[in-house]
């Protein structure tokens, strides 16, 4: 993996919480994730993690670790799925994942569900960003066609996705997600050169 260069964020971190190390200057420009709900639940019952990385000896110990260190980056989380409201709540409150996400946009914030943009697109007007500093991360063909069509670089799970998404994953507890976003990064930046 070739050599990441820090920026002045490194010495600042407005959000005033504890954070191992600087931040990388290619979290530049991923400023916030969206998570489709039914890939937080893979991830959060994961057998395959490496515990060698994170260290815990639980899947969904590790994927709080792993949102705690986004949010140290300043990186926002969504959560976004077409389950309604009620049911998502209360998986979440079993996990204790709730308080992880910044924006939690399901069925009954939207006219139209996932394969319609609006579910992304009100999750990235409450998180204050725009989509090309976001990254979404869909397990289904519907997930995947919302975040194309809101102009946001998608992650498809496999098998729920088709040769839509700009990049498959199978799981981030595998492989550490700041590894993932430093390589979206890169892929965003070559794009906007070419522009």
């Amino acid at each position: 993996m070739s050599p990441v260069s820090y920026g002045p964020s490194d010495v600042v971190n407005p959000r005033g919480t504890p954070f191992a190390g600087p931040v990388p200057e290619s979290f530049w420009l991923t400023k916030a994730l969206l998570f489709d709900f039914d890939w937080v639940i893979a991830e959060s019952k994961n057998p395959n993690y490496n515990k060698t990385d994170y260290g815990d000896p639980t899947p969904l110990t590790a994927l709080k670790d792993c949102f705690r260190t986004l949010r140290s980056y300043e990186i926002r989380l969504s959560l976004t799925s077409n389950r309604k409201n009620n049911e998502i709540a209360l998986v979440l409150h079993q996990l204790n994942l709730a308080e992880d996400f910044d924006n939690i946009r399901c069925f009954d914030d939207v006219k139209e569900v996932k394969p319609s943009p609006e579910m992304h697109q009100l999750s990235m007007d409450m998180l204050g960003v725009k989509s090309w500093r976001a990254v979404a991360f869909e397990t289904t063909l519907e997930g995947v066609q919302a975040a194309k069509a809101a102009g946001i670089f998608c992650v498809g799970m496999p098998p729920g996705v088709d040769g839509q998404a700009d990049m498959k994953l199978d799981s981030f507890l595998d492989a550490p997600l700041i590894h993932v976003l430093e390589k979206i990064d890169g892929i965003k930046r070559a794009a906007l050169v070419q522009s």
